[in-house]
C-alpha cells in the first residue's frame, strides 16, 4: 500500500508519513489493500509500520473513531481470472483494443466494492475467513450451474471447486450473496437450470437472489467453444419456467428470488413485469429490471415536461437495437408532444461486435459515426451515458468529442434525466 498523496490537513502527514512510504501494518494487522486499511484504520489509537527506503519506521496516531488519516494510495493489483469460461466476453473481443479490455478480474474484493461477479473458484479458506471477519457483504457470485460437471465445463475447471462448501460457509456466517446464471441453450437450461435454482434455494435468505441472463456472443468467436445464442423461442420458454419458480417462491417466502435479465422479455416480445416484480431491484446493474426502472422513471419525468419550448429545436436520440422499441414507443411520443421540439430516433446496429450484440452499452463510436454519417441529425445528438466508461470513452477508444467533430454535430450525454434536457432546450 504505497502512499501517492495526502488529503489537505492529513493526520498521517502531520505525524511524519511521506509520499512513497509503503504502509504495511496497523495495530499488528497486515495491510494488503484498501479494505484492510479501512477496516483497521478506524480505531482511535493506531500503531503504524511503514517501509521507507528499506527501513521500517513506526508511528503512533491518536484520533477520533473513524476519523480519516487522509492518505491516498497508489492503485493496487487485483487478482486475475484463471478460469476458461466457454462464454467469456473478454475472449470475444477483437484484437487491438486498449489493454484493460483484455483483463479478466476474479477478485472477491471487487465484488464487494463494485458489484463485480466472481465465481469464488480462487478463494482460499483464509479468504473466506477474511470475508466473514471484515463483513464483506454483499458479494455477487457467478454460479451458472450447481451440477458439478456442467459447472466445470462452463468455467473450464479441471476439478470441482467446492462451490457448495463455500456458499454454505458464507451464508451460515450471514454474508449476503446474489447469484448469477449466464444461460447457454442446451448446456445449462431446462433440467439443469431447474436443479441449479432448487439447489441455491436451500441457502435462502442469505443467498438473496438469482439473476438469469442470456449468453452474449460476438462475431469474434474463432476457435472458441461452439455456443448457441438465445432465440426468441428460447426466451419465451425461459420466461415461463423462471416465472413458475418465482411465483412458488413468492407464495413460500413473499420473495420472488428468481429474476430474469431484461433481454429475455425484449427478445420474446413480452411485456416487461411491473415494478413490484423486481422487489428492491437486487441485480439492476446486471440488466435485471433496468428497462422497467427506466420506463417508470421516464413516465414520472414526463409529468414535469414543458408543454412548449421557446423556439424550434431538433435532435437525434441514439439507441441500440434492444432498447429501440422502448424508446420508439414510450419516449419519442412524449417528447414530440412538446411544441417546437422535433425528436428523431436512430437505431444503431453493432457491427463492431456483430449484430447479435444489441445492448446500447456496447455500442462503439465508429459504429455510431458510420450509421449516422448520411442522416439528418438536427441541432445535436443525444447519447445515453452507458455508451461510455467512467473515463468518458467508448469501447473503441473514441470520445464524444471525436464523434461530434467527425459528424460536425454537437453531442449531449444524457443520464436518463430528460427533464434537465428539456429545460436546457427552452433557453
Amino acid at each position: 500500500m504505497k502512499i501517492k498523496a495526502f488529503e489537505q490537513g492529513s493526520l498521517a502527514a502531520k505525524v511524519g508519513l511521506k509520499i512513497g512510504d509503503n504502509l504495511i501494518i496497523i495495530n499488528e494487522n497486515p495491510i494488503r489493500d484498501p479494505i484492510d486499511f479501512q477496516f483497521h484504520a478506524s480505531d482511535e489509537l493506531l500503531d503504524i509500520e511503514v517501509l521507507r527506503n528499506g527501513r521500517t519506521l513506526f508511528f503512533e496516531i491518536e484520533k477520533h473513531y473513524n476519523e480519516s488519516l487522509g492518505i491516498i494510495f497508489e492503485d493496487i493489483k487485483y487478482r486475475c481470472c484463471g478460469n476458461k469460461c466457454i462464454f467469456c466476453f473478454v475472449d470475444q473481443n477483437p484484437p487491438n483494443l486498449r489493454k484493460g479490455l483484455y483483463f479478466k478480474d476474479e477478485d472477491f474484493r471487487l465484488s464487494f466494492l463494485y458489484g463485480n461477479y466472481v465465481t469464488l473458484s480462487n478463494v482460499s479458506r483464509s479468504d473466506l475467513k477474511r470475508i466473514v471477519e471484515q463483513r464483506l457483504s454483499p458479494l455477487y457470485v457467478s454460479i451458472h450451474s450447481t451440477n458439478s460437471e456442467i459447472r466445470k465445463l462452463m468455467l473450464g475447471l479441471k476439478k470441482d471447486d467446492r462451490l457448495f462448501e463455500k456458499i454454505r460457509y458464507l451464508t451460515k456466517n450471514n454474508i449476503e450473496l446474489h447469484a448469477q446464471i449466464v444461460l447457454c441453450p442446451t448446456i445449462n437450461d431446462r433440467n439443469i437450470l431447474a436443479q441449479t435454482i432448487n439447489d441455491l434455494a436451500e441457502f435462502y435468505p442469505n443467498l438473496k437472489s438469482i439473476a438469469i441472463v442470456p449468453v452474449g456472443l460476438t462475431r469474434h468467436r474463432k476457435n472458441l467453444y461452439p455456443l448457441k445464442p438465445v432465440t426468441p423461442d428460447d426466451a419465451k420458454t425461459i420466461i415461463f419456467e423462471a416465472e413458475s419458480f418465482a411465483q412458488n417462491f413468492k407464495q413460500k417466502w413473499d420473495d420472488y428470488f428468481v429474476y430474469l435479465g431484461d433481454e429475455f422479455y425484449l427478445m420474446a416480445g413480452s411485456n416487461l413485469p411491473s415494478i413490484e416484480r423486481y422487489g428492491d431491484f437486487p441485480q439492476i446493474e446486471n440488466g435485471v429490471g433496468m428497462a422497467r426502472d427506466f420506463i417508470d422513471q421516464f413516465e414520472e419525468q414526463s409529468k414535469q415536461f414543458l408543454h412548449k419550448i421557446k423556439s424550434k429545436r431538433s435532435l437525434t436520440l441514439v439507441s441500440g437495437v434492444l432498447a429501440s422499441p422502448i424508446i420508439k414507443n414510450r419516449v419519442l411520443p412524449e417528447l414530440n408532444k412538446i411544441e417546437n421540439l422535433k425528436v428523431t430516433l436512430h437505431t444503431v446496429e453493432n457491427n463492431f461486435y456483430g449484430k447479435s450484440v444489441t445492448v446500447t452499452g456496447l455500442l462503439t463510436g465508429q459504429d455510431i459515426f458510420q450509421q449516422l454519417l448520411q442522416q439528418s441529425l438536427g441541432e445535436f445528438i443525444v447519447l445515453p451515458s452507458n455508451c461510455l466508461n467512467f473515463e468518458g470513452i467508448f469501447l473503441d477508444d473514441w470520445t464524444p468529442e471525436i464523434l461530434q467533430n467527425k459528424l460536425n454535430c454537437p453531442i449531449k450525454i444524457v443520464d436518463n434525466d430528460f427533464v434537465k434536457l428539456i429545460n436546457e432546450l427552452s433557453f
